[in-house]
């Protein structure tokens, strides 16, 4: 455990925050369809699941003498949240927000990717810079759990594999069928990379919930 609050840990906790924004976000634009129903949901998953974290600063939060146990719970939380209210809107609303959704999380990814662009610290001109970027922004668990292996690693195009997505877990946990919310995660990822450098892309090109052994994604020129 650490005694002190480091850039580290305010780099995860951006993160978390990322994701109650972009829960915050499908809220707003599903209200337009679905009308004081979503209110309602909102309200019955935050009951399960808390409210989402003030925006305040870390410090004013966090408790010094279990700084990591406190960051896991959150990610647990946050990831859960916005899995359970996906799965009531679309159980409640149908069709009609599953793209309202899907949109939302592609327009955040674009958004934080054009955020990287903007930061000027990240080499987006290669893909290796552009997947520095994407993890700097992307919650994917606690540094501890990055399961990453990078098969491909060149100027214009970076591979890598998984075992399986880290929120699967907690996806499981709220009953959300998991394709639905990796489908969600792939709409993200190619939203941010489009946002950092629109010359590339991102792509599955294997996927575990479909049979396969890894997970397996590609950022590439064309």
């Amino acid at each position: 455990m650490s005694a002190f609050i480091g850039p580290i840990h305010y780099w995860l906790y951006g993160k978390i925050r990322l994701v109650s924004k972009r829960e915050e976000a499908i809220y707003n634009k599903v209200s337009e369809v679905c009308g004081a129903t979503v209110e309602e949901l909102r309200e019955q998953v935050w009951q399960m699941y808390g409210e989402p974290l003030p925006d305040v600063d870390l410090s004013e939060l966090i408790s010094h003498d279990n700084i990591h146990g406190w960051l896991q719970r959150q990610i647990n939380v946050v990831e859960s949240r916005e899995a359970a209210f996906i799965k009531e809107l679309l159980d409640t609303c149908g069709g009609a927000v599953q793209e309202i959704i899907e949109q939302t999380f592609y327009e955040q990814g674009e958004e934080a990717g054009k955020n990287a662009k903007q930061q000027g610290k990240y080499d987006l001109a290669t893909a290796p810079g552009v997947y520095k970027a994407v993890n700097d922004y992307y919650l994917n668990g606690m540094p501890c759990d990055q399961g990453d292996m990078v098969i491909t690693s060149e100027a214009e195009r970076v591979v890598w594999e998984t075992g399986a997505w880290l929120q699967e877990q907690n996806w499981k946990r709220v009953g959300v069928d998991a394709k639905i919310m990796s489908a969600l995660y792939r709409k993200w990822l190619t939203g941010f990379v489009s946002g950092a450098n629109a010359q590339y892309g991102f792509r599955q090109v294997q996927d575990r919930l479909t049979g396969d052994t890894a997970n397996r994604y590609e950022i590439s020129q064309g």
